[in-house]
């Protein structure tokens, strides 16, 4: 039975088709950049040839943040520049500029960028937002002239299988947004896979990624586009409890999160304390006194719990299972013998049995 959008569904519908689509098919990576810590570091990529910077340094201090649950999704900001309106958060978000040219004021710098281009915001990167996407370039420029138009997209929040997106607006000194755009999607793991796998390739950039990031991201596009049209969809992000609006996430929280979604990489104390801003010291303490459990003690119970899933729920070689989280696979046989008594070929054999 067909789908009775209503106007809202249809409008966004059609911005994605007609525009969106379209111009990632045509242009691809070259009208794509990411946001960069400094100046010079952003200026190592390859432009587009009509991005344009300049310098905008920040005016304020940066300030610690309480991260907030709010309509189903953490506000993931782990420090903030209140005066400047900017924050840096531990996930990335796309943007594409939809109408105007929107000027991104990132770190100390400002990116101008026009209709049809797409900006990687990468995760701790300090970048503006919730205020006007206009910055005045000269004397003469009349920003209540001028107008942007934004369409965002987030897909790191507490739920892996959720897809966020929205539009904003500037003109002049305003700045508003279209909540109706707030779009979770929850029906199809493919749409999240293939916009994680999007993100991945643009972020590693290994060799041939510019293909895969490409048509990862074509890929998701359709399904996007596909879900809206089946309605498989959960509108204005909803909250699922009366609780969740009021429920704060600790920096502990936030940095527990990062963890698990980064099992596979080298985890010490001193890089997740740098990842949530904060001192090693300072991080060590609170994480105990907040999960009851030193950081290696974290760490190695969340590999295991992953290692026993992988072994039960697929034909994984161990050798691989090992590397989804991190561990070698003498270092995994070890992990298994000392907290379970057996190696983890034998504890795939006892799953087997048990499932039979």
């Amino acid at each position: 039975m067909p789908v009775d959008y209503n106007r809202y569904d249809k409008e966004i519908i059609e911005l994605l088709e007609q525009l969106v689509l379209p111009w990632w098919e045509q242009f691809g990576l070259s009208h794509l950049c990411q946001s960069a810590g400094t100046l010079a570091e952003f200026n190592k990529q390859r432009l587009p040839e009509q991005i344009k910077v300049s310098i905008k340094k920040r005016q304020g201090k940066k300030v610690a943040t309480r991260r907030v649950r709010h309509l189903n999704n953490i506000d993931q900001a782990v420090a903030a520049w209140p005066q400047d309106h900017q924050m840096a958060t531990l996930y990335p978000r796309l943007i594409c500029v939809l109408k105007g040219q929107a000027d991104l004021h990132i770190a100390d710098y400002a990116v101008h960028c026009p209709q049809s281009h797409f900006l990687l915001y990468r995760p701790n990167v300090p970048f503006a937002g919730g205020h006007t996407h206009l910055i005045k370039r000269s004397p003469d420029d009349n920003l209540e002239q001028r107008y942007a138009e934004i369409l965002w997209f987030s897909g790191q929040t507490d739920d892996e299988h959720r897809i966020r997106l929205w539009t904003c607006h500037s003109q002049g000194d305003r700045h508003w947004a279209k909540p109706r755009f707030d779009f979770c999607f929850i029906e199809r793991s493919e749409v999240m896979q293939s916009y994680h796998l999007f993100i991945h390739e643009l972020m590693e950039r290994a060799p041939g990624y510019q293909g895969i990031a490409h048509a990862a991201f074509l890929a998701f596009l359709r399904l996007f586009i596909r879900e809206l049209k089946l309605g498989h969809f959960h509108y204005g992000g909803t909250l699922s409890s009366p609780e969740a609006a009021n429920k704060s996430t600790s920096t502990i929280e936030i940095a527990q999160h990062y963890i698990n979604r980064h099992l596979n990489q080298h985890l010490t104390t001193a890089n997740i304390a740098d990842v949530v801003y904060m001192s090693r010291a300072s991080f060590v303490r609170q994480f105990r006194e907040e999960t009851g459990q030193t950081f290696n003690q974290y760490v190695t119970a969340r590999r295991l719990e992953e290692a026993q899933r992988f072994l039960s729920q697929g034909n994984w070689r161990i050798s691989e299972i090992g590397q989804f989280v991190g561990l070698k696979p003498a270092q995994l046989r070890n992990l298994f013998l000392k907290h379970l008594g057996t190696s983890p070929s034998a504890y795939r054999q006892l799953q087997n049995n048990r499932q039979k």
